[in-house]
């Protein structure tokens, strides 16, 4: 190439060097990127006729002076002959070693603007258009802003794209009313088809034809933006086999037809990747404000230009630094309104060729661009879709068909689009802005009737389904919020009555709780006492879980007197049964065993198996607690005979723990192991987080015991994790307790003492006298082993004083640390008064594990 080039590495160059201008500076004036700049300065290649005239009027010479001619091209005449620039231009063919440039290729943002998170993209998209493959066509569909003509733009300007596809690169921005004559035209021009020749092409067929020719065997690569049509992306389709394609469009069913496997959906960007862009944009509010700009980019949904708008808008009002008009600012962009009409001035050769007449861009142009081209009946669909909660979350075909109430043809229409987003099988998705622009426009309150109609319905039919429930549940919640706010309130009551208990089996206690005052709420204006003494009862059943046993007390008794006149043997059954539990947690165990025998007994006369079991369990497990295991385990099969019966898992499951428990109370840990095995896996399946931490409990305990410390504390340490996550005070305490005694038995006595004293700061906040005393136990075993007796003797006093009576086993094993403290002290009369009394509580329990340790430690004493 270097051969034919004539002069141009120094002539061009010391030209612009003599006028004193910068490479940048000539770029800039001719409308062209330095690169090639720089490849004509160097002699690798010459300008195309298009910016030969652009120099030759810049500086004011002829071709031949600014060295543009091979020299094949030199002419006969002499060398003090000038031409006019003009004529110079139109007097050169094309040149095959000449790169096209397309000055319509939008220029590369500032450094503040680069492309965040899409190298990945970017590598694939070169890899794939730079492999060689004949007429190479990929195509980028996306929702509008996402950035696919951003991405075009970065291939267009990329060196290595460039160097590959040497004959250049051609740019047709399309849009929805595609001037294809004037694209070809312009096309025409930079191949460097003549006037003259361009003056007889009046037909698209001419063009075409004229097009390809001049293209020839060149390796062009061709962007086509902002695609509407597919006879469009075929218009454009006229390069030989050495082109490549590049298709963007809002389109996805286009992309598909146009790529086939080749067509690419543009995500948007991650959390974290759009934490990065808001950071280069406005980096000081990012870094003071970390929370709620993390929150402004969760609302824009990782949309690129939404960041972009958001973040220069941030960069405006917060100029000054001033740490009140930061946080205005970020108030104001809370509101969606505000986000999709902050507004940003662009160039001509950046906007938009569905925008080009519009000087300033927005959210709300961008997807009204979209919306205006849907006919009324999917528009109104959109619109009523747009009460789902957006992405992530999705719903099913079957609910935006009753929400939308319109066909799944709308629906399709709706997608193909690109403003619904479709996933397997049978799920859809609306992005945050876009649901954000349809609900601004929705003014008929009909969607949201429809959606509490449909979700309660739902909740109704999926009562046992928990998968169906957690796929559903954002929905669910949406859909009760909205039938508060708009007086759908026997929806409320019914579904959230039913709801409640899903997300207390996912120890969802924050969201339940919020939910069922609501639902109390709705019930008293309707009148409703049953539903309201049904939420009292989910109120009490949280409540008691989080340790706040009088405030759970006073519910249920409030829904016992609210159902006293309603003749409700079923609700009265329920809520006796919990009200026994939260006796027994205080330590009221008469009142406890009657209100649980009342419960049963209402069961029964019911004949309502499902409640039975449920009885059944409270009884089986108050009577185990009491020592009275035999008993306990009878009541607690029986519970668990009619739970398989009745098919629920979420009270299977909890009976398995129980009887796990009971298994490892008497030393069966073969039969435990079993028993927890399956509770897991129910508990994994229906997501019951409650049981799960019991269950990791229960198996490090187990492990501990048969000397597997490795395996027990990474049960505990799960188990931990769990109760944390649920804020559970009483598996908190008893998992801190245990993980307490297996770092002792590690010999780690200052992790010991950490855990124990957490969980006796834990204790000391709720009303469980048992709990009390199982922590200072494990304090009485750990100052034992550090042979701080006096401390030791201390904390087993008060460990007996609060298990007896009615906690046999705590009671039992506080003696029998007592008696080794009393023969560590030399007191062989105590030792044996203290290890005798714990080994005949052990016996009334019936075959309790640490019987044959206790009998083992009496005889050493004797």
């Amino acid at each position: 190439m270097g051969s034919q080039l004539h002069g141009s590495s120094s002539r061009l160059k010391v030209e612009r060097e003599l006028r004193g201008w910068s490479q940048q500076y000539v770029a800039e004036q001719i409308g062209a990127d330095r690169y090639y700049l720089s490849r004509w300065e160097h002699g690798k290649t010459l300008p195309s006729p298009y910016y030969r005239e652009k120099l030759c009027a810049l500086f004011g010479k002829n071709a031949r002076e600014l060295g543009f001619l091979s020299r094949s091209e030199q002419p006969l005449a002499s060398a003090n002959e000038e031409a006019a620039p003009s004529e110079a231009v139109t007097a050169a063919p094309p040149q095959a070693d000449s790169a096209i440039v397309d000055p319509t290729i939008p220029p590369l943002p500032g450094p503040t603007h680069d492309l965040v998170g899409r190298q990945e993209l970017l590598h694939h998209l070169k890899t794939r258009l730079c492999a060689g493959s004949p007429s190479t066509i990929m195509a980028l569909s996306g929702l509008p802003g996402v950035g696919k003509t951003a991405l075009a733009t970065a291939l267009a300007h990329d060196e290595e794209v460039r160097d590959f596809f040497q004959g250049g690169i051609l740019w047709a921005g399309v849009g929805r009313q595609p001037d294809v004559p004037g694209i070809l035209s312009r096309w025409g021009t930079l191949l460097g088809i003549s006037s003259i020749e361009a003056a007889r092409l009046t037909t698209l067929g001419a063009w075409t034809q004229a097009i390809r020719t001049a293209i020839g065997t060149r390796h062009v690569l061709i962007v086509i933006d902002d695609a509407w049509a597919l006879e469009d992306v075929v218009a454009f389709q006229l390069g030989g086999t050495g082109c490549a394609y590049l298709v963007t469009t809002r389109f996805p069913q286009l992309a598909s037809h146009a790529a086939a496997d080749d067509a690419l959906v543009v995500p948007e960007l991650s959390s974290t990747d759009s934490m990065i862009l808001l950071e280069r944009l406005v980096p000081l509010v990012v870094r003071g404000e970390q929370a709620a700009a993390g929150e402004i980019a969760q609302l824009v949904g990782g949309l690129p230009l939404a960041l972009l708008l958001t973040g220069n808008f941030l960069r405006v009002q917060t100029y000054n630094r001033q740490p009140r008009r930061v946080r205005q600012a970020i108030e104001r962009l809370r509101t969606a309104e505000m986000r999709l009409h902050l507004r940003e001035a662009q160039p001509l050769s950046q906007r938009s060729p569905s925008l080009a007449d519009v000087p300033a861009i927005s959210l709300h142009t961008l997807i009204a661009v979209s919306d205006q081209q849907l006919d009324e009946e999917a528009r109104v669909a959109l619109y009523a879709l747009s009460v789902f909660p957006p992405k992530p979350n999705t719903f099913s075909e079957e609910a935006a068909l009753a929400v939308g109430d319109c066909s799944v043809d709308i629906l399709d229409a709706l997608s193909d689009a690109g403003l619904l987003e479709s996933y397997a099988p049978e799920r859809y998705a609306l992005h945050q802005t876009i649901a954000d622009y349809a609900s601004l426009q929705r003014s008929d309150p009909a969607p949201i009737a429809r959606l509490s109609h449909y979700m309660t319905g739902y909740v109704h039919a999926s009562e046992k389904d928990y998968p169906g429930l957690e796929l559903e549940s954002v929905n669910v919640l949406t859909a009760l919020r909205l039938a508060a706010e708009h007086g759908q309130l026997t929806d409320l009551v019914t579904a959230g009555n039913i709801f409640a208990t899903f997300l207390f089996v996912r120890g969802a206690y924050a969201e339940a709780i919020s939910l069922l005052e609501r639902v109390r709420q709705a019930a008293s204006e309707l009148g409703d006492q049953q539903g309201q003494a049904t939420a009292l009862y989910h109120l009490g059943e949280i409540e008691m879980n989080q340790g706040e046993y009088q405030q759970a007390q006073d519910h249920l008794e409030e829904g016992l007197r609210l159902i006293r006149s309603q003749h409700d043997p079923l609700l009265t059954s329920q809520l006796l049964r919990m009200l026994g539990c939260v006796e027994s947690y205080r330590g009221i165990y008469s009142e406890a065993e009657d209100h649980l025998r009342q419960a049963l007994e209402l069961a029964r006369q019911c004949d309502n198996e499902e409640l039975q079991s449920l009885v059944l369990r409270s009884s089986g497990a108050v009577a185990s607690d009491r020592g009275q295991v035999v008993e306990g385990e009878r009541l607690l099969r029986e519970g668990l005979r009619l739970a398989r019966r009745v098919g629920k898992p979420e009270q299977i499951c909890p009976l398995l723990v129980n009887l796990n428990q009971v298994a490892m109370m008497r030393g069966r840990f073969a039969e435990a192991a079993k028993l927890a095995s399956e509770a897991l896996d129910i508990a994994v399946q229906i997501n019951y987080l409650p049981a799960q931490c019991l269950l990791y409990s229960h198996m490090g305990v187990a492990a501990m015991e048969q000397g597997h410390y490795k395996q027990a504390r990474e049960a505990l340490l799960q188990g931990l994790a769990l109760a944390r996550q649920l804020e559970h005070p009483e598996y908190l305490i008893g998992v801190l307790c245990n993980l307490g005694r297996l770092m002792w038995k590690q010999g780690d006595m200052s992790m010991a003492e950490a855990y124990l004293q957490e969980a006796q700061t834990k204790a000391r906040t709720i009303e469980f006298p048992w709990l009390q005393a199982g922590v200072l136990y494990e304090w009485g075993e750990l100052y034992l082993q550090q042979q701080r007796l006096q401390e030791a003797r201390v904390a087993l006093d008060e460990s007996y004083r609060l298990s007896v009576p009615d906690s046999p086993e705590g009671a039992a094993l506080a003696r029998y640390v007592q008696s080794r403290v009393a023969a560590a002290l030399n007191d062989p009369d105590l030792a044996r008064r203290y290890g005798t009394e714990s080994l005949a509580l052990l016996q009334s329990m019936e075959e309790h594990y640490r019987t044959a340790e206790v009998q083992q430690w009496l005889a050493t004493l004797k």
